[in-house]
């Protein structure tokens, strides 16, 4: 047996010590494992799914936290995605093939088309951010086209904001909020983070500002209005 490879004892210890600390199913293929989550993908009533399951520690509950309370404000949104099932440390998610994520979907895309998503992102962590909440990793590799529509995912990293920042200067925006907790903030537009819209999809914030600011502009409605006062930090909820 090569030195590379584990014996089957090893793995099916492996695989028992994941079942016992995330909660994960026996038979779930494995996918990845963070600090606090590992993903693995299964079935829900005869459908593929993707299961999400949070180890048993601080940092696990507070992400499990997260989705919990993401599905209690936003499930109602168009572009929340679906949960399957909750499970007793994780929940179940549609799967969809890695090509749908946001920034390899679009990747043959004309620019104008990605400035459109880059805008309608941040339309999201607005909405978000007037329900006192932070995404805290609304990055590409979160949103996905489920059923031709793009749908965010992921909201271990979410929590309340803190109130009376304007909108530009938001956690989900700057990367800066004063509460203290113990998942870091990765904001959707960071320049250097290599999972950013600016490094996946060469999308600055600014351009996305713009782009969203002219596509409000250009909606007589008082939403629009009251959106467009967020964006310019007139208006704080």
């Amino acid at each position: 047996m090569s030195a590379g490879r584990r014996s089957l004892a090893a793995r099916v210890a492996g695989r028992a010590k994941m079942t016992y600390l995330f909660g994960s199913p026996v038979t779930g293929e494995f996918v990845k494992e963070s600090a606090c989550a590992v993903t693995v993908f299964t079935t829900h009533q005869g459908k593929p799914a993707v299961g999400k399951f949070f180890a048993r520690s601080e940092l696990g509950r507070a992400g499990l936290g997260g989705e919990r309370a993401a599905f209690d404000v936003f499930q109602d949104r168009p572009w929340f995605m679906p949960v399957l099932a909750w499970r007793r440390q994780g929940l179940l998610r549609p799967r969809v093939p890695r090509e749908a994520r946001l920034d390899l979907a679009t990747r043959a895309e004309s620019r104008e088309t990605r400035l459109g998503y880059a805008a309608w992102t941040l339309e999201v962590l607005m909405d978000i951010y007037e329900a006192g909440w932070v995404h805290g990793d609304l990055q590409p590799h979160n949103i996905w086209f489920l059923d031709g529509r793009p749908v965010v995912t992921d909201f271990e990293s979410m929590r309340r904001r803190t109130p009376g920042l304007p909108f530009l200067d938001s956690g989900d925006i700057s990367g800066n909020d004063p509460a203290p907790h113990v998942r870091e903030l990765y904001p959707a537009f960071n320049e250097d983070d290599e999972v950013s819209f600016v490094q996946l999809m060469d999308i600055h914030l600014d351009e996305a500002v713009k782009t969203l600011r002219s596509r409000l502009a250009g909606t007589p409605t008082a939403e629009a209005e009251r959106r467009l006062a967020i964006l310019d930090g007139t208006h704080v909820p």
